[in-house]
């Protein structure tokens, strides 16, 4: 299993995958990092949440490494998490680069509406609608 990870910055994608995905797709979530953090300003929608994670897998639901979508809050810190897997694993392992870049551009629109449209004092229909105009101003999806 590999994990690539980025904790000093706003908005962390990192991934965690099988040996069986290319780590060219995986590394697609660099690019989304670089755009959530140069143009979006988290202070903007909360000012509990301090970095935003989502932690993509892309493992073979057959086998004993893949686990079930989760989230944690860690209030403390203001850290919230969300480790979600990619709706479909063999669609992803074969997609293109640009494919790679909006399967998880549209899993962490998912993760918003799905974890954090419940959290407490973070504006998510202004953080989505942002993230998604972002999106697709990037040609992304």
């Amino acid at each position: 299993m590999r994990t690539i990870n980025s904790p000093k910055s706003k908005f962390v994608l990192s991934s965690m995958s099988d040996e069986n995905v290319d780590l060219s797709l995986i590394e697609q979530d660099r690019a989304i990092n670089k755009i959530l953090n140069k143009d979006i300003l988290l202070d903007s929608y909360t000012s509990k949440h301090k970095q935003i994670c989502l932690t993509f897998m892309a493992m073979d639901p057959t086998t004993s490494s893949f686990r079930p979508d989760k989230k944690f809050w860690r209030w403390k810190a203001g850290n919230f998490d969300m480790y979600m897997n990619v709706p479909d694993y063999n669609k992803f392992r074969t997609a293109t680069k640009q494919e790679a870049k909006k399967i998880i551009a549209e899993l962490y629109l998912s993760g918003i509406k799905k974890y954090l449209s419940k959290q407490k004092d973070f504006k998510y229909e202004l953080f989505y609608k942002d993230v998604k105009q972002l999106f697709e101003k990037e040609g992304i999806i």
